[in-house]
């Protein structure tokens, strides 16, 4: 399945002193990106917690981003996200990409999640869904 995309317009508050994109403002870009790229591909995770409380979704387990070129105000970023990896376990991995107006790359970086659920009263990490996989392609 190829990669989702979708654009993003860099703001004036989300640069630092050095006038280029603020670094959390990245990984904070990955995890929404990831919302959007789950409702594109079918998946609601508001609707799915309404359906089961016990559910929590898919909580950020580990996360890692590389620069490589800076990002500025005004700029329209392209970010892919795309399936990297998944072991038939309790976790998968993204990969995110953000390229600049010019199809240069401004930023790379990956990060896993997994498939939780309120057990006991603590997150407990599940088998992720051979269907949510799926979905994700």
């Amino acid at each position: 399945m190829t990669p989702f995309r979708r654009s993003l317009l860099v703001h004036w508050n989300e640069c630092d002193p050095a006038r280029i994109v603020f670094h959390a403002n990245f990984i904070r870009w990955m995890d929404e990106g990831f919302t959007e790229f789950c409702r594109a591909r079918g998946v609601d995770f508001a609707a799915m917690q309404r359906a089961d409380p016990a559910f929590l979704g898919c909580p950020l387990v580990d996360v890692r981003c590389a620069f490589r070129a800076p990002a500025r105000h005004g700029d329209v970023l392209a970010q892919e996200i795309a399936l990297a990896g998944y072991g038939g376990g309790k976790s998968f991995r993204l990969a995110h990409r953000f390229f600049l107006p010019d199809g240069t790359l401004a930023a790379e970086g990956e990060h896993v999640r997994i498939w939780g659920r309120e057990e006991g009263g603590a997150l407990r990490a599940l088998p992720v869904p051979q269907e949510f996989i799926a979905a994700l392609g």
